[in-house]
């Protein structure tokens, strides 16, 4: 049975393009991390969403977190395709990466999940940002979540999602096969994060309000820290043509072959995880070269 553990979940702002390009891609980007909650056994714990990528906190096994992973990239390409003029470019480079057993990683990293907006230059603190779960944390029991204030700042009633009709449900949870609990309260258009996200998982990271206050002054050492865990996690893309060269080589040292395709799928994660040892190479290429699907790479492939 697989252990539950942190990941965080984020897309390589300088790989991907047009991720966000309107207001209405901001909707869709923020609701289908309700949806894929919903139709997952992955708990959010915390998530931001920025122009060029999102950022989420995610527990739970790595099985159900690679799917929630799975889903909402694929879900939000069907909205694209579907809202999109043809042709229009969109690359989305989305990763998975554990947290592991150190703590203050997993402060630095719940923490980096929800500033991004105020990190990245925008005017506003990120306990206000519209995109984002920095709102729901160590407050009070009377504060008003921001989702519930219209672009007029006035305070919007919740609806059940039972009591929208066919045509307003398919437009809130942009999907046709997937859907959320009727119980669910939806305002100006949003799925509320207060239906599926528990506060105190994340507020158990911190303990204290003011540990709280001490890591969301996030330190640029810390920040570095993390980002090469994540870059070491990610591995590195070889050229094609050097990568296919080096799994012949490794694959004719170690089972006779230069061909991949000739093993069967045991050797073949054998192989992976020998080039990812050897050379970091990343889960996506190693996926392509190896012809593995590259989410059973990330549950077999640990370095």
């Amino acid at each position: 049975m697989e252990n539950k553990q942190f990941f965080h979940l984020c897309g390589n702002g300088t790989q991907s393009r047009n991720f966000i390009t309107c207001e209405a891609d901001f909707q869709a980007a923020f609701n289908l991390i309700g949806v894929c909650a919903a139709n997952t056994d992955a708990d959010v714990v915390s998530f931001s969403i920025e122009e060029s990528h999102p950022h989420a906190l995610l527990w739970g096994t790595e099985t159900a977190c690679l799917l929630f992973k799975d889903k909402y990239e694929t879900q939000y390409r069907h909205f694209a395709a579907a809202t999109r003029s043809k042709g229009f470019e969109l690359v989305l480079d989305f990763e998975l990466y554990p947290i592991g057993d150190d703590e203050n990683y997993l402060k630095n990293v719940a923490i980096y999940t929800i500033i991004q907006p105020t990190k990245d230059g925008k005017p506003v603190m990120f306990y206000d940002y519209r995109w984002g779960t920095g709102s729901m944390y160590f407050r009070s029991k009377n504060y008003v979540p921001v989702w519930y204030f219209d672009r007029q700042g006035v305070i919007r009633e919740s609806r059940l999602f039972s009591e929208f009709n066919k045509l307003e449900k398919r437009a809130i949870v942009h999907s046709q096969s997937l859907r959320i609990p009727n119980d669910w309260k939806i305002c100006n258009g949003l799925i509320m994060p207060t239906n599926y996200i528990d506060p105190k998982i994340f507020e158990s990271i911190y303990r204290t309000h003011n540990a709280f206050r001490v890591f969301a002054a996030s330190s640029k050492s810390r920040e570095e820290e993390m980002l090469r865990k994540m870059a070491d996690y990610h591995g590195s893309s070889l050229d094609d043509l050097e990568a296919r060269q080096l799994c012949g080589d490794i694959s004719k040292q170690m089972f006779g072959t230069r061909d991949p395709r000739r093993l069967n799928s045991s050797q073949r994660i054998t192989l992976a995880q020998q080039l990812r040892r050897l050379y970091k190479m990343s889960f996506r290429q190693l996926s392509t070269i190896i012809r593995v699907n590259e989410q059973d790479l990330r549950l077999y492939v640990k370095y």
